[in-house]
C-alpha cells in the first residue's frame, strides 16, 4: 500500500464487489487506491448537512470544461457547489459520462440470464442506513476508467481500468460529506479485466 501524506483517520480494505459508506469532514482527504490493478471504482457523495444535495456528473464536466477529470479539478453538486477537489491522481484517467453498472442495465446489454447486481445496487445498499433510497443515487464518478469519445460521438465502453497496483486518487472534501465507494463487481464486460479485486479506501 502507498504511504499516506498525513495521519490516517480511516483506513480500510474494501473487498472485491464490496461497498463502503462513511462521513468525512471538510478539509479531510479521501484516498482510493487500486491494490492489485485494473479495478474500476465508483464514487458518489452527499452534503452531510443536506442529503438532498449530491454529486452531479454533468455539472462537474461543464464547470471543469472537460469530461476527463484529474488533478486540479473539482467534483460539483447538483447545486453547482464544490464537494471534493482532486489533489493527486497517479493515473490521470477518470470518467464522468458513463455512470454505474446495474442488474437492469446488464440485463439489457447482455441478457437477463447473465445480469448480476452492480454498482447501482451496491450504492443503494450503502446509503440505506442514512435513510436514502436507490432513487437518491446520482450518476457516479468512475475512478480509473477511461471511456474515450470518438468520431461522431461514439463512446468505447468495453475496456478495462488502466490502473496498476498502487495507483491512487486523493480527493479533498470541500464540505462535510457522506461518501459512498464501490469496488465495481462487473465481470461480464472488461472494466475490471473480468476479475474484480479489493481496493483500499483511506481518509487522512
Amino acid at each position: 500500500m502507498t504511504t499516506l501524506p498525513g495521519a490516517a483517520i480511516r483506513d480500510e480494505t474494501v473487498p472485491a464487489k464490496g461497498v463502503t459508506a462513511f462521513t468525512v469532514r471538510r478539509g479531510e482527504t479521501v484516498r482510493v487506491e487500486d491494490l492489485e490493478g485494473r479495478q474500476a471504482v465508483d464514487l458518489i457523495c452527499y452534503n452531510l448537512e443536506n442529503l438532498d444535495e449530491k454529486f452531479w456528473a454533468a455539472h462537474t464536466a461543464k464547470l471543469n470544461g472537460t469530461i476527463y477529470i484529474t488533478t486540479g479539478h473539482v467534483l460539483y453538486s447538483d447545486l453547482a457547489r464544490p464537494m471534493m477537489s482532486v489533489v493527486e491522481d497517479t493515473l490521470g484517467v477518470n470518467d464522468v459520462i458513463c455512470g454505474s453498472c446495474s442488474f437492469e442495465l446488464d440485463a439489457v446489454r447482455y441478457g437477463e440470464d447473465k445480469a448480476a447486481p452492480g454498482c447501482m445496487d451496491l450504492f443503494a445498499q450503502g446509503i440505506a442506513p442514512w435513510g436514502l433510497k436507490r432513487s437518491d443515487v446520482p450518476m457516479c464518478f468512475n475512478i480509473f476508467l477511461d471511456y474515450p469519445v470518438q468520431e461522431h460521438g461514439r463512446v468505447v465502453l468495453d475496456r478495462d481500468a488502466g490502473s496498476k497496483p498502487g495507483d491512487h486518487i486523493d480527493l479533498r472534501a470541500e464540505m462535510d460529506l457522506l461518501v459512498v465507494i464501490t469496488a465495481c463487481p462487473q465481470v461480464i464486460n472488461p472494466c475490471n479485466a473480468h476479475n474484480p479485486t479489493p481496493i483500499r479506501v483511506a481518509v487522512y
